[in-house]
């Protein structure tokens, strides 16, 4: 039933997008003097209809797609752009999840001293760079490493196998600080608990409670999958707009500002398809494996 319910908000929201992406957007120039040129972007519903109608009439007509500017079919330009893409993804997720809460644990447990307050003060200022401006510096630190002696590399483009790492670094910092922010500041509440305070008076281990703690909150740590991939998903075209690499939101950006929907819309559903399984998946791993919580009695 919670499968069904997920799938169907998933067919809502992946309607949306198109009925969203099919407004009519084209802008028509006219010039009505010699040295004036207005443009206009005129919306009817009847050009809104038709242009739903041209969409699917389409889809149907080529069975899919169709076929790109080069002559590929846009199913497979969409399966390589995608590969490239993922390889930014995937590391940017998992890095800041799986580093983000044992940072997160190492926050937390050192909040109190003076180090604690210096992480914290990092986080607030790191927590504020835009990821642009992050992915900028570290190509000017780059540039100058390289001025100085630095192995010669390339900054722009998809061909080496390292291409990945700047976007990379670049949609990681901010994820990956909310997650150890998040993860200090759930064990932290969850440390007030009466039966936390409890196994503290009768002298039990600090690991071990610490433990206790980040498995009480991993319900809600898992629930953090959802934004993270959100954001990740939502600052990768700028970011490899910037990097001049041939991923999947660069293209989707290109796509958007060319007016071809049937490539924007075939380049967006595997960034909704993406979003829907990182969901499924945190919501299935929270119910599985994170039983609801039974007081502190196993603890004490």
């Amino acid at each position: 039933m919670l499968l069904l319910k997920k799938l169907f908000i998933f067919l809502l929201v992946l309607a949306s997008f198109l009925l969203i992406l099919l407004l009519p957007r084209e802008p028509v120039i006219y010039q009505p003097s010699a040295f004036h040129i207005e443009m206009d972007y005129p919306f009817s519903a009847e050009a809104y209809k038709n242009k739903i109608q041209s969409f699917f009439q389409f889809i149907q007509k080529e069975n899919g797609f169709g076929e790109s500017r080069t002559g590929r079919k846009v199913s497979e330009e969409t399966i390589l752009y995608m590969k490239r893409s993922l390889g930014i993804i995937l590391p940017a997720f998992f890095i800041s999840m799986a580093a983000g809460i044992l940072a997160g644990i190492a926050k937390f447990s050192m909040r109190l001293r003076m180090r604690g307050k210096i992480q914290e003060a990092l986080s607030w200022l790191f927590s504020s760079v835009p990821d642009f401006f992050l992915y900028m510096s570290l190509q000017y630190i780059l540039i100058k490493l390289i001025q100085w002696g630095f192995p010669q590399i390339t900054l722009y483009g998809h061909e080496h196998w390292y291409s990945f790492l700047l976007p990379m670094i670049s949609l990681t910092l901010f994820p990956f600080i909310h997650m150890v922010n998040f993860t200090a500041a759930a064990m932290d509440k969850e440390s007030g608990e009466d039966y936390i305070r409890t196994a503290y008076s009768k002298g039990l281990g600090k690991k071990k409670i610490y433990l206790h703690i980040l498995f009480n909150c991993a319900g809600t740590l898992l629930n953090q999958a959802q934004f993270i991939m959100l954001y990740i998903l939502s600052s990768l075209p700028i970011v490899e707009k910037l990097s001049g690499y041939e991923g999947a939101g660069n293209n989707l950006l290109k796509s958007i500002l060319n007016y071809n929907d049937v490539s924007s819309f075939a380049l967006m559903l595997p960034f909704l398809v993406l979003m829907f399984l990182t969901i499924l998946a945190s919501q299935s791993a929270k119910y599985l494996f994170m039983p609801k919580r039974a007081g502190g009695s196993e603890l004490i």
